[in-house]
């Protein structure tokens, strides 16, 4: 009963205040009926499911409701900022994570693991059109983000849940299109000598497909089954990170070409890397994770509000360049990064 109580008394916290809200005109009062009738949906289905507990879904939808609710309540303290800038998207948002939880209660499990693939896919291909069409590349960039917080969970998925036979090729697709594809038209925009931006975000995009191309191979060499704790060279997600917000952030074509290059040349090696997923974000504990998480969303709304992306895109960049560097920390301290993968 627990299981079912739990998030029915999230529920009963947070849906009083979007319906007042939405009935005095702050929230759009579609988007919160359509937000709380996934979550009814969700809520009634859970008489006929044998799994009755919250999924990722679900508790990162509550997660961001708090925020959306703290992001509202800092407006009628401190003044007005524009509704359709900061909250309207955060509500976009937290309906998306409504359905998703709702969605992923009901379909097989197994396909748990390609349904996240297809959402980072999708990202990909957005970010492609973004840039093609001649928008700013820094909403490229965010869906290239995005997808990396799903690929995060694909994994795990198919740990937990089973996969269908080719959901790792599947996955794989995905990664280069978002990683590999999406961010080097994001660099190929970046150098005033479009040449210059050109070569260097196909040298991208092919370090990143290597890359992802050589892990699959020398993993089923190996026997490996399931995840790994430590990569053989930058993972792409990383690189993609690296690249992508340098290329946005850095002034100058040959600091921007020296970061494709270092993080090509990183991708391709032998260099150990920890799993951020399963290695390193586990040993940072939960209240600091959950407290940069808010500080990183506020940031993120502030910019989607004035339409000025820099703060959350240094704390992007850093954190990648920490990553990056992180065998060399190690490598000081003789502390392992993981379970040796092939």
């Amino acid at each position: 009963r627990g299981a079912t109580i739990d998030p029915l008394s999230d529920k009963l916290m947070y849906a009083p205040l979007l319906a007042y809200f939405a009935w005095k005109g702050v929230y759009d009062p579609w988007l919160v009926g359509v937000l709380l009738g996934f979550d009814l949906l969700g809520q009634a289905s859970r008489r006929f499911l044998k799994e009755k507990s919250a999924n990722l879904f679900g508790k990162a939808k509550t997660f961001l409701i708090v925020v959306l609710l703290a992001v509202t309540g800092i407006e009628w303290i401190y003044g007005p900022l524009p509704l359709h800038r900061t909250i309207r998207p955060l509500l976009v948002i937290c309906t998306a994570l409504a359905f998703c939880s709702w969605a992923f209660k009901v379909i097989p499990n197994y396909w748990y693991a390609n349904i996240l693939s297809l959402l980072n896919l999708v990202c990909g291909l957005g970010g492609i059109w973004v840039v093609v069409t001649g928008r700013d590349p820094v909403y490229a960039f965010g869906l290239v983000f995005l997808g990396q917080f799903l690929d995060l969970f694909d994994g795990r998925a198919a740990e937990k849940w089973g996969s269908t036979p080719r959901g790792e090729i599947f996955d794989d697709v995905a990664d280069g299109t978002s990683f590999g594809v999406t961010v080097g038209l994001i660099v190929a925009t970046a150098f005033e000598r479009f040449w210059l931006g050109a070569a260097l975000g196909f040298v991208h995009l092919a370090a990143t497909v290597y890359r992802l191309i050589r892990f699959v191979v020398e993993k089923r060499k190996a026997g490996v089954a399931g995840g790994v704790h430590e990569f053989s060279g930058l993972p792409s997600p990383g690189g993609a990170l690296l690249v992508g917000s340098g290329c946005l952030l850095v002034p100058g074509d040959p600091a921007k070409a020296l970061i494709v290059l270092v993080s090509a040349a990183l991708m391709v090696s032998r260099v150990p890397y920890a799993h951020f997923g399963r290695a390193v974000l586990p040993r940072v504990p939960r209240i600091v994770r959950v407290g940069f998480l808010a500080f990183f969303l506020l940031l993120l709304a502030q910019g989607v509000r004035t339409d000025e992306y820099a703060a959350p895109l240094w704390i992007a960049f850093l954190a990648a360049v920490a990553y990056v560097a992180s065998p060399v920390v190690r490598w000081i301290s003789g502390t392992p990064a993981g379970q040796k993968a092939a």
